[in-house]
């Protein structure tokens, strides 16, 4: 049995059967699931590792925080945005500002957001998704674009 979850959907499933709505636990499934993903072997696994739409945990924020990840390494390394990503359950209504300084720090934030979040009313850092195992090279381009040297 594998320790870590597959899959952004099994990652979800995973919190909603063993989490107990605790967000250290929902915390640990996705970083978990993001160490998976960094290190999947191509694009291909990395597609079929956010194409099956997560269940709803019943948390409006959880859920579009959920929709920003599908979306986010979508568009971070050139794959397909997953149709359920853009729901309208997975939108929060009132602005959030993530973490501990989360309102303090909102002008920063603002700017900062990646498209994913902004567009769901998430504000949070530039990189939301880093993690120790995320590559440090720069994504390969989207199916037709051309990238030209600098």
């Amino acid at each position: 049995m594998r320790n870590y979850p597959a899959t952004l959907a099994e990652a979800v499933e995973w919190f909603i059967e063993r989490g107990e709505g605790r967000d250290e636990a929902f915390t640990m499934v996705t970083s978990t699931f993001l160490d998976a993903f960094y290190t999947a072997p191509d694009r291909a696994v990395q597609q079929a590792m956010i194409d099956d739409e997560p269940a709803l945990t019943g948390d409006e924020r959880r859920d579009a925080y959920v929709g920003a990840m599908g979306e986010h390494l979508a568009r971070r390394w050139g794959l397909a945005i997953p149709g359920w990503a853009a729901g309208a359950d997975r939108q929060v209504a009132e602005p959030w500002f993530v973490g501990a300084m989360g309102v303090g720090l909102s002008g920063l934030l603002l700017v900062e957001s990646p498209i994913a979040f902004r567009r769901r009313r998430i504000f949070t850092e530039a990189e939301p998704l880093r993690r120790a195992r995320m590559p440090v090279a720069e994504p390969a381009p989207r199916p037709g674009e051309d990238r030209k040297p600098a």
